[in-house]
This record gives C-alpha cells, structure tokens and sequence, in this order.
C-alpha cells in the first residue's frame, strides 16, 4: 500500500469502523490501518469471519461455509499490501481432481485439473476435446477484460488501462446470451452439460437467467486450481484476526450495530449495543439490505430477487468414507430440481447435493479412521421459519441420495452431527431470508450492476459478497482492494 508518510500522522487520528468481520471486513480493516487510520472493527458474533466459520466436536473440525479457494493471487495481495508472506501464514494445498461427480446412471466423471488427465476424461465420455479447449478460450476472454476492468475498479470507473484491442477480443455475444445457452452451444455430450451448468449456483443463481459471461467462475476454477487450506479453511480467519491484532485494530466481539449516525449528509459515528462509536469512515461488511435499517429508513426487499440459500448437515462418522476431497451427486431430474428452487421455490424433492470430504486431504480434521463430511444442497432464500418437519424431510432426501452411491448413514457411525437451514444464515449472518450472495445474478443488470462500493453519504462505504464486484472469496477480497482505493483517493 502506497500511503504517502506525511497523511500518515493526520490519518491515525481519524477513526474508522468496519462494521462486520467477515472476509471483506477483515481485509478492509487491515489495509486501512496499513495507511494509518485508527481502525475498529465490529462483530455481532463471538468469532470473526462471517460465513466463514467452523464447528470442533469430539475432534471434529468442520468448515461451516466454503470449503475451497480459487484465485489464491488475491489471497497473496492481500497478505503482501500488509507486509506479510501467506505461506508463513496458511498452508494452501491444490486439490486435483477438483472434483467427482456421480450421476444417476450409476457413472462418474472426474474434473482434473491437468489438461491431459482432463482430455482422457472427456475422451473416456464421448466429450470432444476442442469443446473444452472452446470453454477455455470464451472464459479466458471474459476473465482477462474482467481483470482489466470490474474485478479490479469500482462501477463507473473506465481503466486507462484498456486498448482497443482488448474490446475487441471480448466475446459480447456468449457473455450476454443465457448461461444454459451457452453451455448448450459449447457441449455435445448431457453429462458434461450438466457439469458445467452448475456452476451459477455457486452465487446462487439459476442457469437459465444467468448471462454467459458467468463462463468466468468455471474458467477460472480451471485456470487457477481449486485450494483447500492444511487445518480446514477457518485457519485462514484464524491468522488474519493476529494479524489485526498486531496491526493494532480493534476488534470488538459479540457487539450489534443499531444506527449510522449522519450530520449534513456525512457519517460521524455507529451507535452499537455497547454504545456510540465516532467515526469519520464507516465500511458496511455486512448484508447491504441492512443498509436502510442502519440509516432508520424503510427499506423493502423483493425475497425473489435473492440469490439461494443452502441446507447443510455436518457429519462426524466413526468410519471412513471412500470419496474425494469435493463431490457433488446429481438428482435424477435436473430441470425439476431448478424448477423446485426458483419457481416453486421449495427445497427439491430430489436434490443435488454437494459433500465435501476433508479428511480425503486433510487427516487432521477428524480421529483416526473417521470422517468429517459437509454435505449441502440448494435450497431457496425464505424469511419464514423451518419446521422440524422440513428438516427432517430434507435431511431424508439427502441421505436417500447418499445411498445411490452406496454411502448409507447408519445412526450407530454418527457421532457427530450440526444441521444449518437457511434461518441459520439469516439470524446468525444478517443474510436477507438466507440468501448465500445477496441479489442474484439474472439478467445483465444484476450480473454487471452489483451495489456500489460507496454510498451517498460521505465516509460510507461497502465491501463483501453483496456488493461490488460480487461474491466468492477471491472477489470478496478484491471488494476491500477497491473500496481502500477509493477511500485514500477520497481523503
């Protein structure tokens, strides 16, 4: 971070609070504090990280939230903007395959990470290898203007940085013709379809609504490998809160914010459930639906409008399970399934579901010859309450789709288990209805428009998975990037 040494006294006299200790929280935190601001940050839990967080029991470590790591290069930034190396910090390892997917025929694709293991695969399945390549080249395409422009600056800004040649090369039609599209388009074969056609739930969002150019997050799981982190993922929060600490931020835990407090149309301060807070910068890390609540304004939300949220049950089993480290069991019926989610709006009568099975890399993380697995499926955003009955109808269908590959759960082998609904995300998270991403991606104005990273009101600012430029770890942190540059260009 290049802060100019004469602001540095002016600026450590100014206070800033960062509202939220997630990612984007911590991240702006620390880079702000590198410049000489005065920095606190408020958490409504008693730990950091946001949904990034862990469960232990009985020798069980568990990551609540996301299990993986792409674009480990922002990671880096982050660590270099505050002179640190990451690799005295986390251990990150590369998960090849990235991952296996079962379908209901009974077969299996492994997702490589290596070109030649990857044409093997797609050979052994009937998937020409040029298609593939084709993917490569329409992601990388949109990925490289992406990094020249939105991943790197805020909305409204047009790099200088951009040549003519490089609007050329984008590919405008894929990137703005549906996702499902352009998938359709690119595969020949069903089963590499319904691979790549997952991907925009990763932010939560349907195939069909979402613009192409969301060719970008399979694009760069590939290009950049997926990474898992030696201990489970929560390691990463757990070294970046002592590095708060000895950057000398506050950190303030288990502590609520109920008003941004605004004179003339410029924040001076957050009244909490511990009392007031000056402050000349605020960054809002939390939810941006909780904007209008913080500002004692009305603020309605559209439920619809909102990006899925998950069911997850977190199994501790006194044996061992023969899977990899990331796997995802396809329903039987993928249109009803999205139909379940995003018209019906229900949790599916046969879901998808994804488990992750850490001890598959990581023996650490559960006792010997036992395993931990996270398993997750898609469910809406909702703001009613689940019942016990839905949880016990959805925990059904979850194990009944474990049985397909022969993985039954019998209750003598739990000696572990945590189920989270969509509530869990929206009590414990301030995550309008659940949601996992804040608004979703249909439709070009939500894909390219998220909420700006600077409010109206001076000294507000936003970072995290609801605003610019998006959700994900990697952009996640890329928001902080951006919202530090705007505030020292501002002050």
């Amino acid at each position: 971070m290049n802060g100019k040494a004469e602001n540095m006294a002016d600026k450590s006299n100014n206070n800033a609070v960062v509202i939220g200790a997630g990612l984007g929280g911590i991240s702006a935190a620390l880079r702000l504090s590198k410049i000489g601001y005065k920095v606190s940050i408020i958490e409504k839990n008693e730990s950091l990280g946001g949904k990034i967080t862990s469960f232990n029991s009985k020798g069980y470590k568990f990551d609540r939230g996301p299990s993986l790591i792409t674009l480990p290069k922002h990671f880096e930034e982050l660590f270099n903007d505050i002179d640190e190396n990451i690799n005295e910090h986390i251990e990150l390892i590369k998960i090849n395959p990235m991952c296996r997917y079962f379908f209901d025929d009974g077969s299996k694709i492994d997702y490589f990470s290596s070109l030649d293991l990857m044409k093997k695969e797609l050979d052994r399945v009937g998937e020409d290898f040029e298609n593939f390549y084709n993917f490569l080249s329409i992601g990388s395409k949109i990925y490289e203007l992406s990094e020249k422009t939105f991943l790197n600056f805020h909305m409204g800004k047009f790099p200088s940085n951009i040549k003519f040649n490089d609007l050329l090369k984008f590919p405008y039609l894929s990137s703005v013709m549906s996702y499902q599209s352009l998938v359709n388009k690119t595969f020949s074969t069903n089963k590499i379809k319904q691979i790549f056609e997952r991907y925009p739930t990763y932010v939560g969002s349907a195939p069909s609504s979402t613009p192409g150019m969301f060719f970008i997050i399979p694009y760069i799981e590939y290009a950049f490998g997926s990474w898992y982190i030696k201990g489970g993922i929560y390691e990463l929060i757990k070294s970046l809160e002592k590095l708060l600490i000895k950057n000398n931020v506050k950190i303030i835990k288990n502590c609520t914010v109920e008003k941004i407090q605004a004179s003339n149309n410029e924040v001076n301060g957050v009244e909490t459930s511990k009392g007031h807070m000056p402050a000349k910068i605020i960054i809002n890390n939390t939810d941006v639906s909780n904007l209008g609540r913080f500002k004692n304004k009305s603020d309605k939300q559209d439920i619809n409008s909102y990006s899925l949220s998950g069911f997850v049950i977190m199994l501790g089993l006194k044996k061992k399970i023969n899977l990899k480290h990331h796997n995802i069991i396809f329903s039987s019926n993928y249109k009803k399934e999205f139909d379940d989610l995003f018209k019906r709006k229900k949790f599916p009568d046969d879901p998808t579901i994804y488990v992750c099975n850490a001890t598959a890399t990581d023996k650490s993380v559960a006792p010997k010859n036992c395993s931990n697995l996270f398993i997750m499926a898609n469910s809406p955003a909702t703001n009613s309450t689940w019942t016990n009955h839905e949880i016990e109808s959805a925990r059904k269908k979850i194990f009944k789709n474990l049985q397909k590959i022969y993985i039954n759960i019998e209750k003598s082998a739990i000696e572990v288990e945590k189920i989270q609904t969509p509530n869990y995300f929206m009590n414990q998270h301030n995550s309008y209805g659940g949601s996992l991403y804040g608004k979703n991606s249909h439709g070009i104005k939500n894909s390219f428009f998220r909420h700006p990273n600077k409010e109206k009101i001076k000294g507000l600012y936003n970072v995290g998975g609801t605003s610019h430029p998006g959700g994900g770890t990697p952009t996640v942190i890329k928001s902080s990037k951006i919202t530090i540059n705007m505030i020292k260009n501002d002050y």
